[in-house]
């Protein structure tokens, strides 16, 4: 199977794509620069070390889970490319996408995909989309069940990639087993771990046919703006008071209220 890879530049990105790599014949990997800065949702100098700390604490915790990932592994002459923020919509870099043949493409951490894009690869684009879609979708969609006390709700979402925000239909969840120790960027990068293990399950899959699941329930979508120091205070303090534990507590009753999709058995 010939795939693409559409993701971006930190290691947990090089993490998907050297997996992907040690499985499957990739064809072309983009790396899409970030645009996000999180300082500039500081309103004074106390926020802005406490958002300093928290992507300071993150980047650390992400260097040591993805140590082996510093840089990309993939055989010679494989299309390779570090593009500016939304470059991938390029109609230039569509073109060139096209010209590797993919069988699929699987998408983690781009900006928004455009029309143009999704149509060019029409029922074979899958987007790892960190966040339990439809419950939460945007911006931050592991970070804002930790800021409202709802550590259940921290996963990935695997599914066809359509032209909406995280709204295309579900093939599969994935979820991070939490621990007891647990801090906020341990959750999140065994959620990445998780997740990329799922989407590669699936992209083997899809030769098969993948069942997908339409997205009814509308859920809650956080954007950008939305992000505040205010709200990195939220998160630790619900994880020094506690949070982790009383969800593991009660989690089978507090698991109950939502449904997750799973894939099949791997053949």
């Amino acid at each position: 199977m010939r795939l693409l890879l559409l993701t971006s530049t930190f290691q947990r990105h090089q993490y998907l794509i050297n997996r992907a790599a040690e499985r499957f014949d990739v064809v072309g990997v983009w790396q899409e620069r970030k645009s996000f800065d999180p300082l500039r949702y500081a309103a004074n100098a106390e926020d802005e070390q406490t958002i300093a700390r928290h992507f300071t604490a993150r980047d650390a915790s992400e260097a040591d889970w993805f140590a082996g990932d510093r840089e990309v592994r993939l055989r010679a002459g494989v299309e390779h490319r570090t593009v500016p923020p939304a470059a991938c919509n390029a109609r230039e870099e569509i073109a060139r996408m096209v010209t590797a043949r993919p069988d699929v493409v699987l998408v983690f951490g781009t900006g928004i995909l455009r029309a143009d894009l999704i149509d060019a690869f029409a029922g074979r684009i899958l987007n790892l989309h960190l966040g339990l879609s439809p419950y939460y979708r945007g911006a931050g969609t592991n970070f804002w069940p930790l800021v409202n006390r709802e550590p259940e709700f921290v996963g990935a979402t695997i599914h066809y990639l359509d032209a909406g925000i995280d709204t295309g239909p579900i093939i599969a969840h994935a979820r991070p087993e939490l621990r007891v120790d647990d801090r906020p960027h341990d959750i999140g990068n065994r959620t990445i771990v998780t997740g990329v293990d799922v989407l590669l399950r699936a992209a083997a899959q899809l030769s098969s046919g993948l069942a997908a699941v339409p997205q009814t329930d509308a859920g809650r979508v956080y954007q950008r703006k939305d992000f505040s120091a205010d709200a990195v205070r939220r998160l630790h303090q619900n994880f020094a008071s506690g949070m982790i534990p009383e969800y593991l507590a009660d989690r089978g009753a507090r698991d109950a209220r939502f449904s997750l999709q799973t894939l099949p058995a791997d053949v």
